[in-house]
């Protein structure tokens, strides 16, 4: 087998798991709008099982390169332009990869800034609801019944 075939043969396996990647990272985001927290959690475990599996692949792509002589940081692209004649799939391959790496890269920005605002919902509920401390009494509910100076709004900026 050449350099190229198997090139492409470890590039299509890591591209393949990427999409898998990226297909999770979609559900993720429903996931956390619709507050499914238990499936959210199933969902993070495949996918550090998925990430696990482009890490090997990785390591499996760099050990290809050390082999034939190329370091194991040379980006694609150069090793395209250092391949004599017909390029294969490697351009489509590469261009497929960027994308889809793009892709995961925006879903997963807008998945942490969906979790952090719930976090800053949850905060907020939080500090409303340790400000409306009640003193107990035992007759009729009165206007003085609260904490005084207390506040229902938190004012930390």
């Amino acid at each position: 087998m050449t350099f190229m075939e198997e090139l492409v043969l470890v590039l299509k396996k890591e591209l393949d798991v990427l999409k898998d990647l990226k297909e999770l990272t979609f559900e993720k985001t429903d996931l956390i709008i619709n507050n499914q927290i238990k499936e959210l959690e199933a969902t993070t475990k495949k996918e550090e099982d998925l990430i696990n599996q482009v890490a090997l692949l990785e390591e499996e792509r760099e050990k290809l390169l050390d082999t034939w002589g190329v370091g194991p940081d040379t980006p694609i692209s150069n090793i395209i332009e250092r391949i004599p004649g017909d390029k294969g799939d490697l351009p489509l391959i590469k261009d497929e990869m960027h994308h889809v790496m793009e892709e995961l890269f925006l879903r997963n920005k807008l998945n942490r800034d969906l979790i952090e605002e719930n976090l800053q919902w949850i905060d907020f509920n939080i500090n409303l609801i340790s400000n409306m401390q009640v003193q107990p009494s035992y007759g009729k509910d009165t206007k003085d019944s609260k904490v005084p100076g207390k506040s229902i709004f938190d004012r930390k900026v």
